[in-house]
């Protein structure tokens, strides 16, 4: 019991002597809880289907942690922007809404991302409607017709992954462009 109670005594000495956190330690501290609460409050946002004040949010915080937090939260709201399936442009729709009322500034941006978000879902439709045409036209060729076909079901083929693939890598790096600008 004697080398527990010595350990947990040299153990106390070596806090003792390392002291409390330095000026710089402790707004390192503070900076990083700020980056917290900002993430936490996007994926609130993110994860809510009814509208979350942001606004009131952020003005429960004084000025510098605000800013710190409003930093976080873009930042968290960017990294969840893309084109992946009709869902997140609906919801990349919502998160560009979102950046923009919380930085009214970043409004040029982020127009600008709803535009190419426009016209990405524009080919992205022209594609499939072109794809639909291509199978209903050999389903034709087959003599399949009527009420034998119904919805095609596109995802499922290979020829619309690489298409939506090519589709993606070419409207792709001018997103990352847009979301660089919004987290400066």
């Amino acid at each position: 019991m004697d080398e527990l109670k010595s350990a947990w005594e040299i153990a106390q000495e070596r806090v003792n002597r390392l002291g409390k956190l330095s000026t710089g330690e402790r707004e390192e501290q503070e900076k990083q809880r700020y980056r917290q609460i900002g993430q936490a409050l996007a994926q609130k946002w993110l994860d809510s289907s009814r509208h979350v004040d942001m606004g009131a949010e952020l003005n429960k915080h004084d000025e510098k942690g605000r800013e710190i937090i409003e930093q976080a939260l873009i930042g968290h709201l960017t990294e969840a922007i893309g084109f992946t399936n009709v869902q997140s442009i609906d919801n990349t729709k919502r998160l560009i809404e979102a950046i923009s009322s919380v930085q009214p500034e970043l409004r040029p941006q982020a127009e600008e991302m709803a535009r190419l978000l426009h016209e990405y879902e524009e080919a992205e439709q022209k594609l499939r409607q072109e794809l639909e045409g291509d199978y209903r036209e050999t389903l034709h060729l087959l003599r399949i017709s009527g009420t034998a076909v119904g919805a095609i079901n596109l995802e499922a083929s290979d020829k619309w992954q690489l298409a939506r693939n090519e589709l993606l890598e070419a409207f792709t790096p001018a997103l990352d462009d847009l979301k660089r600008a919004l987290v400066r």
